[in-house]
């Protein structure tokens, strides 16, 4: 029997440091506080320090995390008492993340956030992996982190089985150096959600499709009952005029057809 992956994930909104406002950082704070929400109240209040203890940032980041997360609008606070209640605000793209990957303390706090911010940009065409052609210069810009610190963090990973660095043939344009492909093992990271929320979508659209067909179908065959039901009851006036003509003694070919048409030109109805 095939195991059942659950679909149960943190959204993170799509471009979310392309203001430049945010960084990676911000980033695993927005996540690990989601990680908390109501899905019915769209809200939770998990205390700072337990934002702290599974994000594994210090506590003055974390406030500084938050303050930007409310002034480029991605969420709100409100106090309730002594405990603060955080809102999510709307979005229309994503990228998910486990509980298992969000919670998981094995993977340091400063590779997480850089992974966090980067699977927006990998290309997931192979299951259970993301490929990422950028550049540490492009990336940089994209993510808004220090190059040398994405250099030093792309080690990490490939060092602890996370990541595969594949040399290309392929150079950049504007510096002449020789393009990289990063590709990150992402079931290993517990990240399979993706794949299960791509085979979730296929499997709606393919529902939708077949609906979709099936409402043509009756479509079709609706108006092929309506047709036959014109039939009918054209049959109905023709035979009903035969006889109203032959107990008139009428029957004369040409003056049958002119009265059956006549009255299905007035609708009567018989």
């Amino acid at each position: 029997m095939t195991e059942q992956k659950s679909k149960h994930h943190v959204q993170l909104p799509n471009n979310m440091t392309k203001s430049g406002e945010l960084t990676p950082k911000d980033l695993l704070v927005y996540v690990t506080i989601k990680s908390y929400m109501n899905k019915d109240s769209k809200e939770c209040y998990p205390s700072l320090d337990t934002i702290v203890e599974r994000s594994g940032i210090s506590k003055p980041t974390v406030r500084k995390a938050i303050n930007v997360l409310k002034k480029e609008n991605y969420l709100s606070v409100r106090i309730e008492g002594r405990k603060n209640v955080y809102r999510f605000n709307s979005y229309k793209t994503f990228e998910p993340f486990s509980y298992d990957f969000v919670k998981d303390t094995t993977i340091e706090p400063n590779l997480k956030a850089y992974i966090i911010a980067s699977q927006q940009l990998m290309f997931k065409d192979v299951e259970g992996f993301g490929k990422i052609s950028y550049t540490d210069s492009e990336l940089s810009e994209l993510i808004n982190m220090d190059k040398r610190t994405i250099a030093k963090y792309n080690k990490t990973l490939e060092e602890k089985g996370y990541l595969s660095i594949i040399k290309t043939n392929k150079k950049d344009n504007i510096t002449g150096l020789r393009i990289d492909e990063k590709i990150f093992h992402l079931d290993e990271l517990g990240q399979a959600i993706i794949w299960t929320l791509q085979k979730h979508e296929e499997d709606i659209n393919e529902l939708k499709e077949q609906t979709s067909n099936t409402a043509k179908d009756i479509k079709i065959m609706t108006k092929g009952y309506d047709e036959l039901e014109k039939r009918l009851t054209k049959s109905e006036i023709e035979n009903k005029v035969i006889i109203d003509l032959l107990l008139k003694n009428k029957i004369d070919i040409s003056e049958i057809d002119n009265e059956c048409q006549r009255r299905l030109n007035n609708e009567v109805i018989i």
